[in-house]
């Protein structure tokens, strides 16, 4: 009916109930055209009154809870609807009418999509507050709205310092007030000025949007991502007394039972105001830890619930009513830049001011670019149409800013102002194309753009100044320029082409004039375009630079083609360019040049070396040019220099040489047509003309050829010189006085102008004539021949021909000239950019900069120019303030040589804009204005302010200016450059604190954190009473400690206080603040007040405890952080609350601080004593310490942050000892936990009620549910709900994708009925924890963990993780050590299947991964991994190599040639085994632990002692204690400078007496040769170190030559039985093997003529005979000599070594055939040797051979 238009939407937004039966639809159980229900609905939303009765029946509530149930396109119908729910009209109608409207009373509303697209964000999670906060927003409102100017100062102060510390900033959205009040601040003047609460009301708004921006990335980070709803799902935040209990999510308390929620006893005090300074406290807190609420179920139903009833001090606030007056992120940002522009849309105000505002602008242009979608410009919906106008508005006036901020630079105004308009356009230009560049696509701005805008982008663009300094915003300006107005863009690409121009003319300029070779062709381009620049600059001498190149390229006869031909167009176009200066200049060059070479003076000269100068105008082209069109120009200067060039050619005979004569001739013959038209008697020119026509030159002397001569004959004929002569042939024929030959002679040639005239006369009978003359010449061809023959009848034919041509159309066109010269260019119209100022500008700008070679030598210059284009101060002040370089360098100037506060106020709000410019601009560190500073001598100048104290207001602002701009410049491009920096400002303020220390510590990091530490302390023990802190010094405090104490060894610095004591001063203080701000306010409020306090208080306490475990090597500090006796406030007996105050912390409202303070637990925890402590401080919890935290870990809605810090406490619990049966527990002090069964009266307590928990809580089950669900998307998402799982399945859900890569904040949970609930994501962070908790409990219930894991497919559900191995390297170590355990307990792990074949690639590619450019953290972090992975690698195939080797093999191929060479390196058991000596350390830190945990488990008491044997023989073994992984490299380094070598080789006699001394030498040479090439030349060389009493005393046959040929001789011997010696003289020759100085001493020694002699082991042997060990030992070193081709040549010289390598290869019984086939593999490598191995034998083998290799998986 709608669509046809039977009803109308007014008719029926009367029916309440049709609202109530719509909604009700989607309660049935299959709900059908879902689709045209919603549309129904947000048709129907539209409308004011339609959405005034969905807002009566409850539609948000229950719209909020069907939207996570439907399908996801339908969301956007939902969202659409909420969009119009929330959308406030300007007044809302009191009571529906009764009537219907009309249809011309139905307001026309633009076409609304179904979806709100235009929104990347809108609004916050919703925040409800208690009376208190309520109370104190309130009063701060009031105070904003006040008369009293000091009022609204101190209440700005106290938003900005306190309140907007403690409150979430979306508080201020949701309840806008505060941000009206602000805004209206913005407006308020003094006396025409900006009132300084401006300044107060513009730091609270920027304070807010970095608050804003901080609280949205809070929310987009997945490790805080929580689905908690506030308050009411928040129950932690909620007080409950001991007596009414509550249960959590993970159902470790029976249904029917209630735990008790973590709560402190306080006192209550009064909070009245909300200011800090009178101790207030909230009001209704008194009774709050005495009010309770209803118990709730511990397992919910699937559907949604109602809210449970809140707490009075959360009651009596609308916050439906509430929720519909909250503003989007969005206004918010749009409201704020559109009050903020008009304070610098005029010219009256300070700099100052304007840099406040801009720095606002920045943030807000951040929030508008988080939260509103270029879909806004498109979209119709009134949310998109209200924020499109505004956004509209704010544009167009930051347009007219620009524009007017542009043109208010002239001349007379100072300096001051000049600078002043000039930042204020820079940064409100970088600021509008940055909001343009995140808001408005730019193929869309031409629909979009207002008028003004447009003129500001196109003054931006022009602005060549800009462009330079800004090239990445000029750029984007441009191109919205282009699809704006197409008209201002080509003015602008002109402009862009004609400066262009002028910079290739300056560098023309200096390129001709420089010294040396040159690159003519682009001489030649930049002069061509140079030319087009001509009406711009008017720069003459650029003409006589071309004319000068044109003559030289053309003098030399062997010059290049092309170059003379582009020279030549050069030429041409300067001789015919339509400016007459530039023409003349170019004829008067020419005719100077003409001159120079032909001159008189040049008499004396050869005319060879002079007139070469003159041949780039004996050219057709130029002479063609000169005589037709420079003979005749309308300008005297050029005609006159035209004629002179012509003459000085056409008199030059004499001093050209007879070449280029001929030239000239040759180019003059196609011009002498035009010249005729000049001959004349009466000048010089006319009367050479007439010479060149004469027909009686002598032989040599003409000009032209005979046949040349006779048409310029002929052609005189025709010209007005022969009228001439007719008229003097009468006068002699009629005159009397002339004798009468004479005047006979006249008569006969005027008889044959009077036949001409006759014939002309006749002109009726020439078409006849001629046509039967063609016919007859056509038919007859020897009448052809004969007229050919009658010359007089051709020229009759010719004499009549122009008669013929003028009166016939002939099949023929005549030759003829131009009427324009073909080498004129066209100039394009240039009058409009010299008379528009900003083009005009630019040009100067870039002509000037350009004739300077750049900008620095034209202020060098300060614009003195022979050009006179930039000669006023007011361009050269705006110059300078628009260089970076100089505007910095002048900044730096005045605040070094300033004598007033304003001055260096001025001065340096200057230096700070330019620093937010870069920001704003998005500039990189290296062209950032902050490296230019970096290059000025800025320290000196700024460093007197920072070394006097303040002695009035004015120092004390200027003060907080410098500060202020010091503060902007270390955190913007932070590079390396800023050591010297920090390092400087660090020194001022240590020199400052030690007044009597002579010198400062290299390290100044370190003493500066500790005495700032110090004095930081000192500032949070003024107050004598806690009640009494103030607020905005504490808050302050608290932040500046929690990022001192950050720092590692931040308390071990101090001169006069050991660490310890400072930090026990610090855990004092810290204590007392969390008992005045927490435990006394009941530790439960609802309050937001003092919650920054806390928060701080808490990181602080963290960073604490980190500083103290390390500085403390006992564990007497734990006691330190109880609270000592405190009155409760009924008057019952004191108590000691221990680390109570620590419990209600990890229940907190700020997810920030529920994970601090776990954390603080966990590092409490890490030790025994604060294990008791935490235990006993949660007596009085149901459950006690592990149900709180197992609560806290399982709890599917709390963020993964706060639940691995739990992980990690329960990881230390489980390091204490636990009893393992009753009887153990009788005599164990740790009695925990503890599981009491009212029922059955059974207790449990230690690992039986461990088990027990872990049971009943579903433990594993959550944990797997963890893994499956874990987030591996981006670190930052949007906070939109995922759509629902696809699949159903007998009401549970079905498993997410192994790869889910949802971008939402929020996952699903299935509950019976198929009804979900959201549940927060799992990040890595938190499957870090686990795994470490997993890796303890496999210690300390091996068979329930193992069977658990199994059961719940734990491990193939994180091997499905392997890209998380790739992401962090501490989720790898955790880990490892958790696949390790489980390998150690249990042999059947499924480590063997191929899903853990990814992970085993991804786990050894991280061992290739580089570490040299990591700096010193991060190294240790990777060679900790790195430890880790190999770690597992050998449990792994210690446990079970033939079922993980093959995939451990494949996964080591991938990756070996990344990490390893070709060449086998023998190291001794010491080295090989150095991964066994890392796991014995490993295996003895884990020896304690697990005799920790293990103490009472008969289970794994075999187990352990076996270990415990295993490592006491490891530890047998590697006896050579100096030898250590990591370090042999060094060490043999250090060996060699020591000529270790030369002592080994005096010591050798006395090594063959003792064979243990011989041992432990070889395994040391082993060492030191392993992969050292310079260690094994020093072993091979001669030495003398024997001495002559060791000589004299020890047979001749002790002493060798070197080393090496000791050990040959080692060798060579025959071995005894299990003799050491000869084996570690083998393995230490294969080390020498590889060097090529020790293959020669193998070679010279014939040593190897022994491996032919060596016994081989019989047929069918074992392999553990006699031969065999010898064999081995031989092939070990034949092998690594067959490395090297000189080594494969000495094998292949062993007579029947070939063929005995051969025959045992092909033994079916050896155990040595990998060896063998290497070997083999190794010699056939090199192509010289294959015909060797053919030859013998080894073809018939081949296919046998190949075989044998592919068996023994030798690589081909």
């Amino acid at each position: 009916k709608l669509d046809h238009g039977l009803i109308a939407i007014p008719d029926l937004v009367q029916e309440r109930m049709l609202f109530v039966f719509l909604l009700e639809w989607f309660n049935f159980p299959e709900v059908p055209m879902q689709e045209e229900v919603l549309d129904l609905i947000g048709a129907l939303s539209k409308h004011p009154t339609g959405a005034q009765m969905l807002r009566e029946v409850g539609a948000v509530d229950f719209l909020t809870q069907l939207s996570p149930n439907v399908d996801p396109r339908l969301r956007t119908i939902v969202d659409g609807i909420f969009d119009q729910l929330f959308h406030l009209p300007e007044a809302l109608p009191s009571c529906p009418p009764t009537t219907s409207y009309e249809p011309h009373s139905v307001p026309s509303l633009p076409t609304v999509s179904t979806s709100v697209r235009c929104l990347k964000f809108s609004v916050f999670p919703w925040l409800s507050l208690n009376t208190t906060d309520r109370h104190i927003l309130s009063s701060n409102e009031s105070s904003l709205r006040s008369d009293n100017h000091n009022l609204v100062r101190t209440t700005c102060e106290l938003l900005r310092d306190v309140i907007m510390q403690d409150f979430p900033a979306e508080i201020f959205l949701q309840r806008p007030s505060t941000v009206q009040s602000l805004l209206s601040l913005l407006g308020l003047n003094v006396d025409g000025d900006v009132s300084y609460l401006t300044f107060q009301a513009l730091a609270c708004l920027e304070q807010l949007c970095r608050n804003l921006r901080s609280r949205l990335r809070f929310y987009r980070d997945p490790s805080f991502c929580s689905a908690k709803q506030d308050p009411v799902s928040q129950n932690s935040s909620i007080s409950y007394p001991q007596e009414v209990r509550a249960t959590q999510h993970s159902g470790v308390s029976s249904p029917e039972e209630i735990s008790t929620r973590p709560s402190v006893v306080g006192r209550p005090v009064q909070r009245v105001r909300g200011d800090g300074q009178d101790g207030d406290a909230a009001s209704s807190s008194g009774s709050s830890s005495q009010r309770g609420a209803p118990p709730r179920p511990a397992q919910q139903s699937p559907l949604p619930q109602p809210h449970p009833e809140l707490p009075p001090e959360m009651e009596a606030e609308d916050s439906l009513e509430l929720q519909l007056q909250q503003w989007s992120l969005a206004r918010f940002a749009v409201v704020t830049v559109e009050h903020a522009l008009p304070l610098i849309r005029t010219g009256e105000k300070s700099l100052k001011v304007f840099q406040r505002v801009l720095e606002l602008l920045a943030e807000a242009q951040g929030l508008l670019g988080d939260s509103i979608a270029p879909e806004v410009w498109d979209e119709h919906s009134l949310t998109a149409t209200e924020l499109r106008e505004k956004l509209r508005a704010c544009i167009e006036t930051l347009g007219d800013v620009i524009y007017y901020h542009h043109g208010m630079t002239s001349s007379e105004q100072p300096e001051s102002s000049l600078i002043h308009h000039r930042m204020v356009f820079t940064g409100t230009a970088i600021f509008t194309i940055r909001l343009l560049q995140t808001l408005l696509p730019v193929e869309k701005a031409g629909d979009n753009l207002p008028e003004s805008t447009v003129a500001a982008i196109f003054l931006v663009c022009l602005d060549s100044s800009f462009s330079v300094a800004y090239p990445l915003i000029h750029e984007s300006a441009v191109a919205y320029l282009e699809q704006a107005c197409f008209e201002r863009y080509s003015l602008y690409r002109r402009v862009s082409r004609v400066s262009h121009c002028m910079e290739a003319t300056c560098t023309f300029l200096k390129d001709a004039q420089a010294e040396g070779d040159k690159n003519w062709h682009e001489l030649l381009e930049l002069a061509d375009q140079g030319i087009d620049a001509f009406p711009y600059h008017q720069h003459l001498p650029v003409v006589k630079e071309c004319v000068q190149i044109c003559s030289y390229l053309w003098k030399f006869a062997q010059a290049s083609p092309l170059l003379q031909s582009e020279s030549q167009k050069i030429f041409l176009k300067l001789l015919s360019h339509p400016l007459s200066p530039v023409k003349a200049e170019t004829y008067s060059c020419t005719l100077s040049i003409l001159k120079e070479c032909l001159g008189v003076q040049n008499v004396a000269k050869p005319a060879s070396s002079i007139c070469s100068g003159v041949h780039f105008l004996l050219h057709s082209r130029v002479l063609y040019e000169i005589s037709m069109f420079g003979l005749q120009d309308q300008a005297r200067e050029v005609s006159a220099a035209a004629k002179d060039i012509l003459l000085y050619l056409l008199k030059g005979r004499l001093m050209m040489t007879a070449a280029s004569w001929s030239r000239f001739n040759e180019a003059l013959y196609p011009v002498i047509p035009i010249l005729q038209s000049y001959a004349s008697t009466e000048d010089a020119l006319g009367n050479c003309i007439l010479l060149i026509s004469e027909a009686s030159a002598e032989k040599g002397d003409e000009v032209c050829s005979l046949t040349a001569r006779l048409r310029a004959a002929l052609r005189l004929l025709f010209t007005k010189h022969h009228v001439e002569s007719v008229n003097k042939l009468y006068n002699i024929l009629t005159s009397e006085t002339v004798d009468l030959v004479l005047r006979r002679s006249a008569a006969e040639q005027l008889t044959i102008v009077l036949f001409l005239f006759i014939m002309q006369s006749m002109d009726c009978l020439l078409e006849p004539s001629i046509c039967m003359l063609r016919k007859l010449v056509f038919a007859d061809p020897s009448l052809r021949h004969s007229v050919a023959q009658q010359t007089s009848l051709l020229i009759m034919l010719l004499i009549v021909y122009k008669m013929c041509y003028l009166r016939y159309n002939l099949p023929f066109q005549a030759p003829s000239h131009h009427a324009v010269s073909p080498y004129c260019s066209v100039l394009p119209p240039y009058s409009d950019l010299l008379s528009l100022k900003p083009a005009w500008e630019a040009l100067q700008i870039t002509w000037n900069t350009a004739w300077h070679s750049g900008i620095d030598g034209l202020l060098d210059c300060c614009f003195v120019t022979k050009i006179k284009m930039i000669t006023d101060l007011l361009a050269a002040v705006v110059l300078r303030i628009s260089n970076l370089k100089s505007g910095l360098h002048d900044c730096v100037s005045k605040v070094r040589d300033a004598s007033s506060h304003s001055t260096v106020t001025f001065a340096m709000t200057r230096m700070h804009l330019y620093l937010l410019a870069d920001r704003l601009a998005l500039k990189s560190t290296a062209q950032s204005n902050k490296t230019i500073l970096q290059t000025l001598s800025w320290h000196n100048a700024v460093e007197r302010f920072l070394m006097v104290r303040p002695a009035c207001r004015q120092d004390e602002r200027l003060l907080v200016d410098i500060v202020s701009f010091l503060n902007t410049f270390f955190k913007q491009n932070q590079s390396e450059l800023d050591h010297q920096d920090l390092k400087w400002l660090l020194e001022l303020l240590l020199n400052q604190v030690f007044l009597n220390k002579p010198q400062i510590c290299e390290v100044l990091s370190g003493p500066f954190a500790s005495e700032l530490s110090l004095r930081l302390l000192q500032c949070l023990r003024l107050s004598d009473a806690p009640c009494f802190y103030g607020l905005p010094s504490l808050e302050r405090t608290l932040r500046t400690m929690a990022h001192v104490t950050a720092l590692p060894g931040w308390s071990t610095h101090t001169p006069n206080m050991e660490p310890n004591t400072l930090c026990l001063k610090y855990l004092s203080g810290l204590l007392e603040v969390i008992s005045s701000f927490y435990v006394d306010l009941g530790g439960n409020s609802m309050s937001f007040m003092g919650k920054g306090v806390t928060k701080n208080a808490v990181i602080c306490l963290l960073h604490l405890s980190h500083e103290m475990m390390k500085e403390n090597k006992n564990e007497d500090w734990i006691s330190l952080w109880s609270l000592g006796r405190e009155q409760s406030s009924d008057g019952q007996s004191a108590a000691q609350l221990g680390l109570a105050w620590l419990i209600p912390l990890w229940v907190d409202r700020d997810p920030e601080v529920r994970c601090a303070s776990l954390a603080v637990g966990a590092a409490l925890s890490s030790l025994e004593r604060g294990c008791v402590a935490l235990s006993e401080s949660c007596q009085n919890i149901s459950g006690g310490l592990w149900a709180t935290v197992l609560n806290i870990l399982l709890e599917r809605q709390e963020c993964s942050m706060v639940r691995r810090e739990a992980a990690f406490i329960l990881q230390n619990l489980l390091v204490m000892p636990m009893p393992a049966n009753a009887e153990e527990a009788k005599e164990c002090a740790w009695q925990s936990p503890c599981v009491h069964d009212e029922d059955s009266g059974l207790c449990l307590v230690g690992l039986p009620a461990l088990q027990a928990l872990l049971y009943h809580c579903q433990f594993f089950e959550s944990v797997g549910q963890m893994v499956k669900s874990c987030y591996m998307g981006r670190h930052a998402f949007t906070l939109s709900p995922p759509p629902p799982p696809a699949n159903v399945t007998q009401g549970m859900v079905s498993t997410r994708p192994e790869h889910c890569h949802s971008d939402s904040a929020f996952t699903q949970e299935s509950h019976p009925g198929g009804m979900t609930e959201p549940a927060a994501i799992v990040t890595p962070h938190l499957l870090l924890a686990v795994c470490g908790l997993l890796d303890n409990l496999l210690a300390v219930l091996p068979e329930f963990s193992l069977s658990a894991l199994k059961q719940n497919q734990i491990l193939e559900n994180m091997a499905r993780l392997e890209r998380l191995v790739l992401s962090s390297v501490y989720y790898v170590q955790s880990l490892c050590k958790f696949l390790q355990s489980a390998a150690v307990h249990s042999e059947d792990m499924p480590f063997h299947r191929e899903i853990f074949k990814p992970l085993l690639n991804n786990l050894i590619s991280i061992l290739t991964l580089p570490v040299a450019d990591l700096d010193a953290q991060a190294q240790g972090a990777m060679l900790n991994t790195w430890a880790d992975v190999l770690m597992l690698l050998a449990t792994l195939l210690r446990r079970n190599q033939a079922a993980v080797g093959p995939s451990v093999g494949v996964a080591l191929g991938k990756h070996w040639q990344r990490f390893s060479g070709d060449t086998h390196i023998h190291t001794p058991k010491c080295v090989t085994k150095g991964g066994d000596k890392q796991m014995e350390r490993e295996g003895r830190r884990k020896q304690k632990i697990h005799r920790q945990i293990h103490v009472s488990s008969p289970s794994s008491a075999g187990e352990i002692d076996s270990c415990v044997e295993r490592m006491k023989h490891i530890y047998a073994e590697l006896h050579l204690e100096s030898v250590k992984t990591g370090k042999i490299l060094s060490q043999q380094a250090v060996a060699t400078e020591l000529r270790l070598a030369a002592v080994l080789m005096a010591l050798w006699p006395w090594f063959l007496l003792d064979d243990l001394t011989m041992t432990a030498a070889l395994e040391l040479l082993c060492v030191y040769t392993a992969n050292c090439t310079v260690a094994c030349s020093a072993l091979c060389s001669s030495s003398s170190g024997s001495s002559g009493s060791v000589q004299a005393v020890l047979p001749k046959t002790a002493v060798t030559n070197s080393l090496m040929h000791g050990v040959m001789k080692l060798a060579s011997q025959v071995a005894p039985d299990n003799s050491s010696i000869h084996s570690l003289a083998f393995s230490l020759l294969a080390n020498l093997a590889i060097s090529r100085d020790c293959k020669g001493v193998l070679l010279k020694s014939n040593f190897l003529q022994h491996f032919l002699s060596l016994p081989m082991p019989k047929a069918g042997g074992r392999s553990s005979s006699p031969a065999a060990e010898p064999l081995f030992l031989w092939l070990k070193l034949l092998l690594n000599v067959s490395f090297g081709e000189d080594g494969q040549q000495m094998i292949l010289r062993l007579r029947g070594a070939l063929e005995l390598l051969v025959g045992l290869a092909q033994s079916k019984h050896s155990s040595s055939k990998p060896t063998i086939l290497l070997i083999l593999h190794n010699i056939c490598f090199c192509s010289a040797n294959k015909p060797k191995v053919l030859a013998n034998g080894m073809s018939t083998g081949f296919t046998r051979f190949y075989i044998l290799m592919v068996d023994q998986h030798v690589p081909l």
